[in-house]
């Protein structure tokens, strides 16, 4: 709970908790201990967090502090939430998401494995979408961490999956075995020469906004060589009975170039299949290369199909600080002579020092005799 919340996090990154003292509807643990905990607005839209008297609990707790009008939550779907993080002993916030419209991502699976606290206090209280929950944390002696009182807004939920339009291929990419909320399987087709450019074809067509190439994106997706059709990577669980570790999220700007090229323009929502040759992917394989000095599909045409979840704008790199008003520009030429003058001193110091060291030796005979 003392990590923070972004929209391409498809859950929470939150410490092991501690046994709870109670579930009901209302919450989990103490709840009354919460009953002083509101959450107002601004009228600029940012939240505020009231308490009654501060927080002084040494158990987790929960609340539910208002219940929506929305549907149920469904424990298999991704849930976009809004927060807040505030002094359990003030209420003063800390960070916050409501007013940026930039709602995390929670998949819940996933969330059952990080924190049964969590967890249960999502789907253990007849949340629906639009509720708001309080959810507090003690201070932890081991980690340092302190207490932290979070509260959420379940502001809606989506497939974690593609989900739209069945599409029917039209035979010039490899054959995809094709079911919505299913692992896709190749089925051939990649026999033939491979497409010299990124190729795409679109197996299930979403309705949700378009991805820009420089979006982070939550994504399911597998992954095979065209050389052989052998799945070198996938997120979507291989059976039932395996652990489904969710969507995953990322910048395509940190993902080969075929991601970004194939993926633009293309709806949220959607299952795209991309072909990818190896200039767009890990490049070419170079002729005894050292062993470890290229990554190991260099020289690959790389199979994917994606299923686009979701799409929102990267953060930016924080820009460089401004100069000091006032500092001029120098030029290589400047900072040349300005070292050189530099050393110029600071050799005319050290022969000052020897200078003074002489007159020092010399004072010195002059008083030996003296003393004599």
């Amino acid at each position: 709970m003392h990590s923070s919340f972004r929209r391409t996090c498809v859950a929470l990154s939150i410490p092991a908790v501690l046994l709870l003292t109670s579930c009901s509807d209302d919450g989990l643990g103490d709840t009354d201990a919460l009953s002083g905990v509101d959450l107002h607005f601004t009228d600029e839209g940012s939240p505020e967090v009231i308490l009654r008297s501060p927080l002084e609990l040494e158990e987790e707790a929960s609340r539910v502090l208002d219940r929506g009008d929305g549907e149920d939550l469904d424990e298999e779907q991704i849930l976009e939430v809004s927060h807040a993080v505030a002094d359990p002993s003030s209420g003063e916030i800390q960070e916050e998401s409501f007013s940026q419209d930039n709602p995390s991502m929670i998949f819940l699976p996933q969330m059952q494995e990080q924190s049964e606290f969590i967890y249960e206090s999502l789907t253990d209280t007849d949340l629906t979408v639009g509720s708001e929950i309080a959810l507090f944390e003690p201070a932890n002696a081991e980690t340092g961490a302190q207490a932290t009182l979070l509260v959420l807004r379940v502001e809606g939920q989506s497939p974690a999956f593609a989900e739209g339009e069945v599409q029917e291929q039209d035979g010039e990419l490899p054959e995809i075995e094709n079911e919505e909320g299913v692992l896709p399987e190749l089925l051939g087709g990649n026999d033939g020469d491979a497409p010299e450019e990124v190729s795409t074809e679109v197996l299930i067509q979403g309705d949700g906004e378009e991805v820009a190439a420089d979006d982070q994106v939550v994504v399911r997706y597998s992954g095979w060589k065209w050389s052989d059709g052998e799945l070198f990577d996938s997120n979507w669980p291989a059976d039932d009975e395996e652990a489904d570790a969710g969507p995953a999220g990322f910048p395509l700007s940190s993902l080969v170039p075929g991601w970004a090229e194939g993926l633009e323009g293309e709806q949220v929502g959607s299952r795209v299949l991309l072909v990818i040759p190896p200039e767009s992917g890990y490049g070419e394989a170079e002729e005894g290369a050292a062993e470890g000095t290229q990554h190991e599909l260099a020289g690959e045409t790389l199979i994917f199909v994606v299923d686009l979840i979701a799409s929102a704008e990267a953060p930016q790199a924080a820009a460089p600080a401004p100069a000091p008003e006032g500092q001029p520009e120098l030029s290589e030429e400047d900072i040349e002579e300005m070292i050189e003058q530099m050393e110029a001193e600071q050799g005319g110091a050290e022969g000052a020092e020897e200078g003074a060291e002489g007159d020092d030796a010399s004072n010195d005979d002059a008083n030996e005799e003296e003393t004599e």
